[in-house]
């Protein structure tokens, strides 16, 4: 049977003061040799000129649309272009990176023979003297339910949890949305897209290529309180499966809330950084020790979240002592 490419495909890419990279990303989805695109362009209220640029494309190109709006982050810019959409696929890309030109075919050309919901393929890491790819590349293609798939994202393995390097149906996106106001805003979604998926494919080849060259950007800055983030979403995590009865994931990931919390605790000592973050992070630490004293879980993490329970100055000696001992 051909292989038909009648499905639409909606691009959702936030914009916020990027003009210096746009056209790059830009240029790289309306030259994708899969054409039947809806390219959604959301500025979110960029104080240079990338809303223009937008307008600019979207008088070249017909498939392009361009939303304004008063900045309210990527997760808002996300959610805005997934209400738009028309297409039968979601394609997320960051403003700054860009994608090969025949990705989209590709993804689409998996979901399609392999009758998947999620595909996802691999990914560059472009710094400014090099390039790292983010795996081997060996063109493997691995099939996987939501669960294998939910256990390789815990195992940073075959699945990511980032939300730029695969093309969902429409469908598996359902009304879960990007949290407003938080950084790691996928850490919070792309696994209930998972859990959402009957089927997913993985396929280990780089396609999407990752700009890690901007000082401006969340990768590109040092630790801040923002960070914790990925500890709240992680602790959603622990529920999630917890409420959903996946034991062997629950255990897995009681494991990674607790080394992600103790990590970035102490670097928020060393940084001496203080705030509602932190002081959040502490409240829940206490609330925890009583399920993780009864949970699967490692007796030094219990051990150690019991002196952090004290405060982050607490911990950080201890870390200190240990460390230095």
């Amino acid at each position: 049977m051909q292989y038909m490419k009648s499905d639409k495909i909606s691009v959702i890419v936030p914009i916020y003061n990027v003009e210096r990279l746009l056209c790059r990303c830009i240029e790289s989805i309306r030259k994708q040799t899969y054409k039947n695109l809806e390219i959604i362009l959301v500025d979110d209220g960029s104080p240079d000129n990338s809303g223009d640029i937008c307008e600019d494309y979207a008088d070249k190109d017909r498939r392009i649309k361009v939303i304004h709006k008063c900045n309210g982050g990527l997760s808002d810019a996300r959610n805005i272009g997934i209400e738009f959409a028309s297409g039968e696929y979601i394609c997320f890309v960051d403003s700054d990176d860009w994608l090969d030109l025949d990705m989209l075919e590709l993804l689409h050309k998996v979901c399609v023979d392999r009758k998947a919901d999620i595909v996802e393929c691999s990914y560059r890491n472009v710094y400014a003297d090099y390039i790292q790819e983010e795996t081997c590349c060996t063109a493997e293609i691995i099939e996987a339910d939501s669960i294998f798939a939910l256990e390789g994202m815990l195992d940073w393995k075959y699945f990511k949890p980032v939300a730029w390097n695969k093309l969902y149906k429409k469908s598996v996106l359902g009304d879960i949305r990007y949290p407003l106001g938080k950084i790691h805003e996928d850490e919070f979604t792309t696994y209930k897209y998972f859990y959402n998926a009957n089927k997913l494919v993985y396929v280990d080849v780089s396609k999407y290529n990752y700009d890690r060259t901007r000082n401006d950007s969340i990768t590109g800055t040092g630790f801040k309180e923002s960070t914790l983030d990925a500890c709240f979403a992680f602790r959603e995590r622990v529920d999630f499966f917890k409420e959903h009865h996946i034991n062997t994931l629950e255990r897995k990931m009681n494991d990674i809330y607790c080394y992600q919390v103790l990590h970035y605790s102490y670097q928020c000592y060393l940084a001496k950084i203080t705030g509602e973050k932190v002081d959040r992070l502490i409240e829940s630490v206490n609330k925890d020790i009583a399920y993780l004293e009864q949970a699967d879980v490692n007796e030094q993490y219990v051990k150690e979240f019991k002196i952090l329970k004290d405060g982050i100055e607490r911990y950080g000696e201890y870390r200190d002592n240990r460390e230095n001992g």
